[in-house]
């Protein structure tokens, strides 16, 4: 245990398979926090890297995170209510005011204005179906009375016979004078 200034240094030392372990704790005494290291020392014999450089026989030092979880609480704790065995240190309680009350009302109004326009627009959508199935039958049936108007015409101009109408006697009668005319003249 080392003290310095306002700070003491717990070591937890301990030997492992693969080397040495310090386990060093800080503790702030102004205000109880306390940080954690842990340090795992290794001894490294010597050996060749791959520059072909000769390494002497030497410890490694290196800092790692603790395999353990700290479950040691703080000394003091700022803001949260103080009859509390442990509150997190940005805790803080929940404000009795009427502005949450006003801004859940206004959620739930919100809430039940969607729910209202859902269901219109859900009734929009059975009503255009409706309709689209009725506009289909509609325009089936107008093609069937379609085909059945073309086919009456059809058979209709078949079985016609045509009779001349007066203007197309009138234009025969005068085409054929004159095809009579053309015969007397050409004969002389």
């Amino acid at each position: 245990m080392e003290k310095k200034g306002k700070v003491t240094l717990v070591h937890h030392r301990r030997h492992t398979s693969n080397g040495a372990v310090d386990r060093i704790e800080a503790i702030n005494n102004s205000t109880g926090a306390v940080s954690q290291a842990e340090i795992h020392v290794y001894d490294v014999g010597r050996y060749v890297d791959g520059s072909g450089n000769l390494h002497e026989a030497h410890r490694l030092y290196r800092t790692v995170q603790s395999e353990r979880a700290s479950l040691m609480l703080p000394r003091r704790v700022s803001g949260g209510p103080r009859n509390s065995p442990y509150a997190p240190p940005n805790y803080t309680p929940m404000p009795n005011d009427q502005r949450i009350n006003d801004a859940v009302t206004e959620a739930r109004q919100a809430k039940q204005k969607l729910d209202e326009s859902r269901s219109k627009i859900e009734q929009q959508i059975a009503q255009d179906n409706n309709l689209r199935g009725e506009l289909q039958n509609q325009m089936d049936e107008n093609q069937r009375l379609q085909e059945a108007l073309n086919a009456a015409m059809s058979s209709q101009h078949s079985q016609k016979s045509v009779a001349p109408t007066d203007a197309e006697r009138a234009a025969k009668s005068s085409t054929s004078d004159l095809a009579k005319w053309g015969a007397q003249v050409g004969q002389q």
